[in-house]
């Protein structure tokens, strides 16, 4: 079985030694991912809204590498250290899947890497050689 590894720049990557994505065969794993811009601080801290879709969008970013797109994503898992943001969290998920909607959980945790962080996903996908699109 070939692996195929990207890396998303996160600081935490080099710190702990994991990759944003890997692909072994048709499945694709994306590890937790927070909303983090690309010199790694935290992306709108405390907006569940912009950081789940920021969280999303680094997922795509991770796929895209492995030349695969957000309809391949079968799973998300989703972390928050506040279920009350169900409802802005809840939104974004649902407007970055329109067409697509994988299977998914969420989970309140009691914290993040970082305080400014309120959500955290990961994502499993297949990929779209010798699988059906839809």
């Amino acid at each position: 079985m070939k692996f195929k590894r990207v890396y998303s720049g996160a600081p935490w990557e080099r710190l702990a030694g994991y990759c944003r994505a890997v692909k072994a065969g048709n499945t694709i794993l994306v590890g937790g991912t927070v909303a983090f811009r690309k010199n790694g601080t935290p992306f709108k801290p405390g907006d569940a809204y912009a950081q789940t879709r920021r969280c999303l969008k680094i997922i795509e970013q991770a796929l895209k590498q492995l030349g695969e797109d957000r309809t391949r994503i079968i799973a998300t898992r989703m972390y928050t250290t506040n279920m009350d943001l169900l409802p802005e969290i809840a939104r974004a998920h649902k407007a970055f899947f329109e067409g697509y909607p994988p299977t998914t959980m969420l989970l309140e945790v009691s914290r993040l890497v970082s305080p400014e962080y309120v959500i955290e996903i990961e994502a499993e996908a297949r990929s779209g050689k010798g699988c059906g699109r839809g």
